[in-house]
C-alpha cells in the first residue's frame, strides 16, 4: 500500500453517470497544509476480536445489490465489499491480483480461456452454496437491460461454462492475459441466486441484500446511516474481527478529519489531497493508493468539431500550467500531473510528459490555426453546475483566451448534474469538459478510455491505430517490461495527439483513527473488511 509521499516524490447511462460525475467529486477538493503524514494503519496488523467502527461516507446508497449500487469507492464500494466480499483483489503494494472468495483464477496458454476456481464450503447468508453456478448466474444478470449494468458489454462477449461445483470456465472473444483485472473492476460482487429469481426478488435485495461477505445489513436509516453486523457463518474462521460497522452519511466532508480526530468517527475514504494532508497534520493514520488517469480537461476530438485539430488542443495545453492550477485550486498541496500515468506507476514512463506552460508557443499555434485571427474559433466548455467546477472552468477560460489573444473564445455552459452525463458522454455534446479517471492498473480502465472501439467509455472520441495496437499488446502480457514498453508507445502518441490535458493525479485514501489496524485497500479504493479491526 502506498503511503503519503513527500513533496519531492510527487511529480449505458448509469455507467456513464458513475464515471463522469467522479470529475465533480475530484473538483470539489478542499485544500490543506503540507505534511508527510503519520503513515498508514498496518495492513498486516492483527486486530483484537470485537468492537464497533463508524465510517463516514459521501452520501445515500443507490441500493445494495451489485447491479443498482455504485461500485466506485466514493459511491457504494465499501458497502458492497462488506456485504459480498470479493472474488479477487488487486494488491497495490505489488500490482498483482490475488484470490479472496476465489481459490484461483488462471488462464490457458493463449489467455483465451480462464478458469475460476472457488473456495470450498463458502455459503451465502441465506445458506445457499457459493458455487460456480451462482457466479455464472450473477454475471449473466448483468445482461438484463433493466439493470443497466456497467458490465453488460463485457459479459456479452463471454462464454461461461460450469465445469463442476467449484470451477467456471470463461471464454473470451480475444486473448487477454489481464482479464482477472476486469473481474476485479466489474464482476467482483456476487449476490445469492435467490435474489435473482425475479424482478421482485432483485428489487427486494436493494434493501435486504444477501451476500457471502464478512458482514450482514442490520439496519438502514435513509439519510442517516447503515449498520452492518458480523456474519457468524463467514467462510474465514475467526473473522471478521469487528462486531458492527456503521456507515454514517457525512453532511459536510470538509469536517471528516475533525470528526475522526474528535473520536466521533473512526475512518473515512477521500480522494482529496487536502484532506490527506490535514489528517497527517493531526497525527491520524493514512493509507493511500496512487491512481493513474488523473483529473483532466478532455477535448472532443471527433471530426467536424472545433478541437478535431490537434494543434489547437496542443495550444490549449500550452496555455496552462499544472503547477499554477495546483497553487490556485489545491493550495500547492496536490499532485500536479505529467500525463495519464501517476508519478510512481510501475508501468508509466516518468521521462515523458504532456506539453504545458508555454504561452508564446500557444499563441503561435493559435495564430496558425485561425489564419492569424481571421478565422476565430469558438468552443463550448460543458461544466457540471457546482460552484467549484464552474470556478475552475472559469479559470481555464481566462488563461486559454489570454494565450490565444482573442483568436479562440471559450463559452462556458453550466449543465445540471442529472443531465450532465447524457450530454457529455452519451451525446458527446461538448468541446471541452472536465474528466476524472482513477485506475490502479491500465486494465481495463485506461484501455476503455483510450481504445477507439470502446464506445462511450472513450469520452474524447480518440482514434489512433497505434494506440489501439499498443493497448492490445499490453493486454496480451503480464510481464511488466513488455507492458511498460507498450504503454510508453501509448504515451508518445498522447503527447503528439493531446486528446486531453491531465493537470492533477488521482488518489484514493483511507484516513483513520490510529486505533485501527489491518486496513487494506484494493482496486481503485475498495476496502477488504475481513482483516480490519481495533488494535489489540
Amino acid at each position: 500500500m502506498h503511503h503519503r509521499r513527500s513533496r519531492a516524490g510527487r511529480r449505458v447511462l448509469r455507467t456513464v453517470r458513475i464515471g463522469v460525475l467522479a470529475a465533480v467529486i475530484a473538483l470539489s477538493a478542499a485544500c490543506g497544509d503540507d505534511s508527510s503524514g503519520s503513515g498508514g494503519p498496518d495492513p498486516k496488523g492483527t486486530p483484537r476480536q470485537g468492537g464497533d467502527l463508524t465510517m463516514l461516507v459521501l452520501g445515500e446508497a443507490r441500493g445494495l445489490n451489485p447491479y443498482t449500487a455504485s461500485a466506485s469507492p466514493q459511491g457504494d464500494g465499501s458497502k458492497l465489499s462488506a456485504l459480498y466480499d470479493a472474488l479477487l483483489w488487486s494488491d497495490p503494494s505489488t500490482g498483482t491480483v490475488r484470490p479472496q472468495l476465489a481459490e484461483s483464477m488462471v488462464a490457458d496458454r493463449e489467455a483465451r480461456v480462464w478458469t475460476l476456481t472457488l473456495r470450498q464450503g463458502v455459503t451465502f447468508t441465506d445458506g445457499t452454496p457459493f458455487d460456480a453456478d451462482a457466479v455464472k448466474r450473477a454475471w449473466e444478470k448483468h445482461l438484463d437491460p433493466k439493470v443497466q449494468s456497467a458490465a453488460s458489454g463485457t459479459v456479452k462477449q463471454l462464454t461461461l461454462t460450469v465445469l463442476d461445483a467449484r470451477r467456471l470456465n470463461i471464454g473470451l472473444p480475444s486473448p487477454n492475459a489481464n482479464f482477472d483485472r476486469t473481474v476485479v473492476r466489474l464482476l467482483n460482487y456476487v449476490p445469492s441466486p435467490k435474489t435473482l429469481v425475479s424482478d421482485v426478488s432483485l428489487a427486494a435485495s436493494n434493501t435486504a441484500p444477501v451476500g457471502a461477505g464478512p458482514y450482514k445489513l442490520r439496519e438502514w436509516v435513509p439519510g442517516s446511516h447503515m449498520t452492518f453486523e458480523r456474519n457468524p457463518n463467514y467462510w474465514q474462521t475467526g473473522k471478521p474481527y469487528l462486531d458492527t460497522v456503521t456507515m454514517r452519511i457525512s453532511k459536510d466532508t470538509s469536517k471528516d478529519v475533525q470528526a475522526i480526530d474528535d473520536g466521533d468517527a473512526d475512518m473515512a475514504l477521500t480522494a482529496d489531497p487536502g484532506t490527506v494532508t490535514d489528517a497527517g497534520d493531526r497525527g491520524l493514520a493514512v493509507s493511500e493508493i496512487a491512481l493513474s488517469g488523473g483529473v483532466s480537461i478532455a477535448f472532443n476530438t471527433r471530426p467536424n468539431r472545433p478541437l478535431s485539430n490537434p494543434a489547437v488542443r496542443r495550444a490549449i495545453a500550452l496555455s496552462l500550467s499544472t503547477e499554477d492550477i495546483d497553487r490556485v485550486f489545491y493550495a500547492d498541496k496536490g499532485r500536479p500531473a505529467k500525463g495519464i500515468f501517476e508519478s510512481t506507476s510501475r508501468l508509466g514512463n516518468v521521462q515523458l510528459s504532456l506539453p504545458q506552460n508555454d504561452p508564446t508557443q500557444a499563441a503561435a499555434l493559435f495564430a496558425q490555426a485561425t489564419d492569424n485571427g481571421r478565422k476565430p474559433i469558438k468552443v463550448t466548455y460543458a461544466v457540471p453546475n457546482t460552484p467549484r467546477s464552474v470556478q475552475m472552468a472559469g479559470y481555464f477560460k481566462e488563461r486559454i483566451e489570454a494565450a490565444s489573444r482573442g483568436m479562440l473564445t471559450v463559452q462556458l455552459e453550466t449543465v445540471d448534474l442529472h443531465v450532465y452525463p447524457k450530454r457529455v458522454q452519451l451525446d458527446a455534446d461538448f468541446d471541452l469538459t472536465t474528466s476524472a479517471v482513477g485506475a490502479d492498473d491500465p486494465e481495463p480502465t485506461l484501455y476503455q478510455y483510450l481504445h477507439s472501439k470502446s464506445g462511450t467509455a472513450n469520452l474524447t472520441g480518440y482514434q489512433n491505430p497505434k494506440v489501439d495496437a499498443a493497448l492490445e499488446a499490453a493486454r496480451l502480457s503480464t510481464d511488466r517490461t513488455v507492458r511498460s514498453e507498450a504503454y510508453t508507445r501509448v504515451q508518445v502518441e498522447l503527447i503528439n495527439d493531446m486528446p486531453f490535458f491531465v493537470f492533477q493525479e488521482s488518489l484514493t485514501a483511507i484516513i483513520a483513527s490510529p486505533k485501527l489496524t489491518g486496513v487494506q485497500l484494493f482496486g481503485d479504493g475498495h476496502v477488504l473488511w475481513d482483516r480490519m479491526g481495533l488494535r489489540a
